[in-house]
């Protein structure tokens, strides 16, 4: 089934995208997020397009809780691990050709469900991880930003931190997903091709 997920600030919608719920269980969600899928991206207003990096220019935008949507097409397909309660998720990343990419550890806010779907909140700070069990962190530069402009206080980065270092344990001790459980994993032939329902932009309780 299709659902809406929905990153919230402050209950103004910030970033909105179609998913397709797999399946849910009291561990959590399982949600597929195809190649070409349309989507609802935050950007800041045009006065501050030139401002940089992009790191200042989202801060700016969260503080003056001031930005448009940008509607973009998702570039990968995505089958993303929601644990309950958990400050994370974990995405299995296919390319367009349908090869293995590898894994995303996205930190965010524990998720809530919603009358439309999902909602929760992007934490900024990543974790990229390759085929061959390497890793990396992303965008530690826009966590710095968002911690100097009082987006995210001390305790808030540090447990986003401490999240990404949760993730890397779980990769080396190879639990799932980073133990071949979705390897062979393909959504379903007859899913339908997912797009936004209207009322979009307005925060779902």
């Amino acid at each position: 089934m299709s659902v809406l997920v929905q990153e919230v600030w402050e209950e103004r919608v910030w970033a909105a995208r179609p998913m397709h719920l797999v399946a849910e269980t009291p561990a959590g969600a399982l949600l597929w997020f195809p190649h070409g899928t349309r989507w609802q991206a935050p950007a800041a207003l045009s006065r501050r397009q030139r401002e940089a990096p992009r790191g200042e220019r989202l801060a700016t935008a969260l503080r003056e809780r001031e930005w448009v949507f940008a509607e973009q097409e998702w570039d990968t397909n995505t089958l993303q691990i929601w644990p309950r309660d958990a400050w994370h998720a974990i995405w299995v990343t296919w390319r367009a050709d349908g090869s293995r990419w590898g894994f995303y550890g996205n930190i965010q806010l524990p998720y809530a469900r919603s009358r439309c779907g999902f909602r929760t909140m992007d934490l900024v700070l990543d974790v990229i991880v390759e085929l061959d069990g390497s890793w990396r962190l992303k965008d530690e530069d826009e966590l710095a930003i968002f911690a100097a402009r009082g987006i995210v206080d001390r305790e808030l980065e540090r447990r986003v931190r401490g999240e990404a270092d949760a993730i890397v344990a779980k990769l080396e001790r190879e639990e799932p997903p980073f133990d071949g459980s979705f390897e062979d994993w393909a959504p379903g032939a007859d899913w339908p091709t997912l797009e936004l329902p209207q009322g979009w932009e307005h925060a779902c309780r």
